[in-house]
């Protein structure tokens, strides 16, 4: 097994309980703001919310990688903490798992900071020979995601 981690820092021109609204109580929207994203529903194997969460994951349609099955696994709403496992159809065969953490700081009364860890775990030889390419992938996610959330974010509320 190899762990390959991603992280990147996004500040954005919004308080930090509007994004965190987003990532919390429109969890489900996410295809409102994500490129690549077309669409996205309640996780019917997660009906009800994860430790005070308004909901216990989605599934997403997402170019490239098909259906999603996505599940919270970590919430602490002090700490404006959420994880997520995925799941989805059209990951490499060596990918055994990817999680997604999410941070919200405050950075003043109209300015926060995303914090932004995507973990993926692959898994025999070939998963070792591609944990590279396979990182520079995730750097994309962890990159592009907060980006087209601060976008998002930006736009609705502009300054």
């Amino acid at each position: 097994m190899t762990i390959v981690t991603k992280t990147s820092t996004t500040s954005v021109n919004a308080s930090a309980s509007d994004v965190w609204e987003e990532l919390d109580s429109h969890f489900l929207d996410i295809s409102k703001w994500a490129g690549g994203v077309t669409s996205s529903v309640p996780n019917p194997a997660t009906p009800t919310g994860h430790s005070g969460s308004a909901h216990g994951g989605r599934i997403c349609d997402v170019d490239g990688i098909g259906t999603t099955d996505e599940r919270i696994t970590n919430f602490d709403a002090d700490t404006r903490t959420l994880t997520y496992s995925i799941r989805a159809e059209g990951l490499p065969f060596f990918v055994e798992g990817l999680q997604n953490t999410w941070t919200v700081r405050a950075d003043g009364p109209d300015r926060s900071v995303i914090d932004v860890e995507i973990v993926g775990t692959t898994k025999g030889i070939v998963g070792k020979l591609a944990a590279f390419p396979f990182g520079r992938m995730l750097a994309k996610g962890a990159d592009g995601l907060p980006a087209d959330l601060k976008s998002y974010l930006e736009q609705q509320n502009p300054t």
